[in-house]
């Protein structure tokens, strides 16, 4: 089952860009398709769906039963052991198993390529640095939707001046590139993945 646009099409069609707060991707492009699996091929009573939230995310785990009823969920990362997110990989690569390669590159989820609207700036800088390819890519989407839209919106924002506006992918790599300092991810917002959870 798949709906078939990309991210960006879905933004177009949506007349909306996704941002930290509203993911119109996520939504569509798997939550509503998953539902959808779900309803014609399962009964809510004899099915469990498991989500892959570990201890540290409880909060929403919680969020999520309601959104999911009337299906079962669990999540067995959240129940005892509990396990480190190094803990996960070095036990994956112990079973034999090979952890996906954004991990190896320093992203914290495994989402989108590296690519997810509900990521912060120091996620999109780490994909500026690894693959500036594919954030070109995604920069020159946000340019182009903009333009259509005709609106001064993008995926990050920022305060400034006690307010909080946009910050393109454009700006944040321009800024980024001026810079004489190393980039220091792990002093800004990473963000954080939705995807299942959140309405």
């Amino acid at each position: 089952m798949a709906d078939g646009r990309t991210p960006w099409q879905v933004f177009r069609d949506e007349r909306y860009i996704g941002n930290s707060r509203v993911d119109p991707c996520s939504k569509i492009l798997k939550r509503n398709l998953c539902f959808r699996w779900l309803e014609q091929n399962c009964d809510p009573g004899k099915t469990i769906v498991y989500l892959g939230l570990d201890w540290t995310e409880m909060h929403r785990y919680e969020r999520a039963k309601p959104y999911w009823s009337p299906w079962n969920i669990r999540a067995p990362l959240c129940e005892e052991p509990y396990f480190t997110k190094p803990d996960m990989l070095a036990w994956l690569k112990q079973t034999g198993i090979r952890p996906p390669r954004l991990y190896g590159m320093g992203f914290p989820h495994n989402n989108c390529g590296g690519f997810c609207v509900k990521a912060g700036q120091a996620q999109f800088k780490l994909l500026l640095k690894t693959m500036p390819d594919r954030y070109a890519y995604h920069e020159q989407q946000e340019e182009l939707l903009r333009r259509y839209l005709n609106k001064n919106v993008a995926i990050l924002r920022r305060t400034a001046g006690g307010r909080t506006v946009p910050l393109t992918l454009r700006q944040l790599r321009e800024e980024t590139e001026k810079s004489s300092r190393p980039l220091l991810p792990e002093a800004e917002e990473w963000g954080g993945c939705g995807c299942f959870v959140d309405v």
